[in-house]
């Protein structure tokens, strides 16, 4: 199967001379990240240790209490009655700053990426290494605040199926 991504002569270059750095390296938070943004053509090579800088996640859905606020609706508590209980659990300001930090992440939009994914890729990627193979994630960004990022894994395979833009 083709690759539906297409890339620069300089960006596969890139990937492949990465690749090669690797083999053989022994796992650390230093290995390498390759974020692409479609729209500009622009590629960047960051380490994994500077990957939460680099692209925020979205952590917010993970606080206490919202995951109590959320069991109690789902539990067919009234709504008025589920924030009261979170008060008296967590506090009026931790809970209201809890609703608000998860408010503003659906408002500007994080492009689907979660802690969770982050802790995934970062799991997936030591045991890749560790079993002694070589795959370097490539986040592709979405084009709109309604778009996810993709992730894939560079491979021998996934270079030699790779298409030159125009």
């Amino acid at each position: 199967m083709k690759n539906p991504y297409k890339f620069l002569q300089k960006h596969i270059n890139e990937f492949r001379d990465t690749y090669k750095s690797l083999k053989g390296n022994e796992w650390s938070l230093n290995f390498p990240v390759f974020i692409f943004d479609r729209d500009w053509f622009k590629l960047k090579k960051i380490s994994l240790y500077n990957l939460t800088k680099e692209l925020k996640t979205d952590n917010s859905q993970e606080a206490p209490e919202i995951i109590q606020y959320q069991q109690l609706l789902e539990e067919g508590h009234d709504h008025l009655l589920a924030i009261q209980k979170c008060w008296n659990e967590f506090g009026i300001e931790d809970f209201h700053r809890s609703l608000r930090k998860s408010s503003e992440w659906k408002t500007k939009g994080n492009n689907g990426w979660t802690f969770q994914k982050y802790a995934e890729l970062l799991i997936g990627y030591r045991k890749i290494i560790e079993n002694n193979h070589v795959s370097i994630p490539l986040i592709i960004l979405g084009r709109n605040s309604k778009e996810e990022h993709q992730l894939e894994w560079i491979s021998e395979e996934f270079i030699s199926e790779l298409t030159i833009a125009d």
